[in-house]
């Protein structure tokens, strides 16, 4: 009876070592978290209102082709006009490959359907 309470403490022990680990935040997730305030289409984001304004015809980053990784990654790394930068520790090469593969994954938004430019931005 003595052996009771140590096997019972150290079953309850290792069932909590079982609990699932967080899980980390896909490219979906990150992108909403880092990107979406001020690149999703519409009014009210500042990336594409004023991308729109230099009359780029694709100011959102949904559903861009023509983005390659290095180029998004550099502008992450070190910002653009209004952009800041983002250090590693923020941004992981990894999680920008996430978020580069979120954007490339999804349909272009209706309006700017008809670009078929190369524009870098």
């Amino acid at each position: 009876m003595k052996k009771l309470p140590p096997l019972l403490f150290l079953a309850a022990l290792s069932a909590c070592s079982g609990a699932q680990k967080p899980t980390e935040p896909d490219g979906a997730a990150n992108y909403a978290l880092y990107c979406a305030g001020c690149h999703d289409p519409g009014p009210g984001h500042g990336g594409t209102m004023l991308l729109a304004e230099k009359g780029v015809p694709v100011p959102s980053l949904i559903g861009r082709k023509d983005l390659e990784l290095d180029y998004l990654q550099s502008v992450v790394r070190n910002g653009m006009i209004e952009m800041p930068p983002f250090r590693p520790t923020e941004l992981s090469d990894s999680q920008i490959k996430q978020i580069y593969d979120h954007i490339m994954a999804q349909n272009l938004p209706a309006r700017a359907a008809a670009f078929s430019g190369n524009e870098e931005l």
